[in-house]
């Protein structure tokens, strides 16, 4: 007959809650609030690159973001956060209409990453 002694329980009870812990934010979407916050914050950085390569150039822009940091319009590349490395924005500039397209690479998947319409102005 095993004995149960104390630092088993411990062992179990911390391994319980440690599954607990790192299942909570999937759980309760508790990260997912702020990736969507911190896509919409790219896509205005984005778009105002944009928005002012169109100005200073008088051209459309097509390109990346890698683009325009190398002309210094950003200071860094952005990528979507809800998926990681790879999630490059579509994004496209129309010098003769104005119109700026900025689309997040995981629109489908998470409705709420779009750039709102009072971000354009």
């Amino acid at each position: 007959m095993k004995k149960i002694n104390i630092y088993k329980i411990i062992s179990v009870l911390a391994f319980a809650v440690l599954l607990f812990i790192l299942t909570l934010p999937q759980t309760f979407n508790v990260n997912r609030k702020q990736k969507t916050e911190e896509c919409i914050k790219n896509m205005k950085d984005i778009y105002g690159a944009i928005e002012n390569y169109m100005a200073e150039r008088e051209e459309d822009f097509t390109g990346t973001t890698r683009d325009l940091l190398r002309m210094n319009y950003l200071k860094k590349t952005y990528e979507c956060p809800e998926n990681g490395v790879g999630d490059k924005y579509y994004m496209h500039g129309d010098f003769e209409t104005g119109e700026i397209i900025v689309t997040c690479p995981n629109q489908e998947k998470f409705k709420d990453h779009v750039l709102p319409e009072s971000a354009k102005d």
